[in-house]
């Protein structure tokens, strides 16, 4: 049975919306590049944070949503990790050239893309609760429907180590 709950499907619009603003954004989408994230990792999450018409009607399925949950909370982790500690350097090398070139407004790209650096722990740490909330929201959904049953999430080991990545 998917999951075709409007809140679970506006709760990942907000999700969506917050990864794309602050997040995954043109000034720090570069720093990415440097997280050892695996690529199942990065199409599970890709397809959580793209927006779908196709879950939209379908809706989504259980397993597959928490697949989803489970690899945004995995890059939470790594983020913290392995870009949280180093973003700028990692977003410095050269990349001021870039921006002075194409920037015609004196220097606002700058400005923005400083202002991307600071706020983002906390953007990061907003969207970690979003993604808790998420599986929170999704785990009592579920249980609710398969109430005869055992749920979906008991049925996923790896899942246990959700806790550990969003913290």
């Amino acid at each position: 049975m998917p999951v075709k709950d409007q809140d679970i499907f506006n709760q990942i619009d907000s999700l969506q919306d917050h990864y794309h603003n602050n997040i995954y954004n043109r000034y720090i989408r570069k720093a990415f590049m440097h997280m050892s994230l695996p690529r199942s990792e990065w199409d599970a999450l890709e397809r959580l944070t793209e927006k779908s018409d196709f879950y939209r009607i379908q809706g989504y399925p259980y397993k597959e949503l928490y697949e989803m949950i489970l690899a945004a909370a995995t890059f939470v982790h790594h983020a913290r990790e392995e870009v949280l500690p180093n973003i700028k350097n990692l977003l410095a090398g050269g990349s001021d050239t870039v921006f002075t070139r194409s920037d015609k407004s004196g220097g606002s790209d700058r400005i923005l893309r400083d202002m991307a650096i600071n706020n983002f722990p906390a953007n990061l740490g907003v969207f970690s609760d979003m993604v808790h909330e998420l599986y929170v929201k999704v785990a009592a959904l579920d249980k609710r429907e398969h109430s005869g049953g055992k749920p979906i999430y008991e049925r996923l080991p790896e899942l246990k180590e959700m806790g550990q990545l969003l913290s």
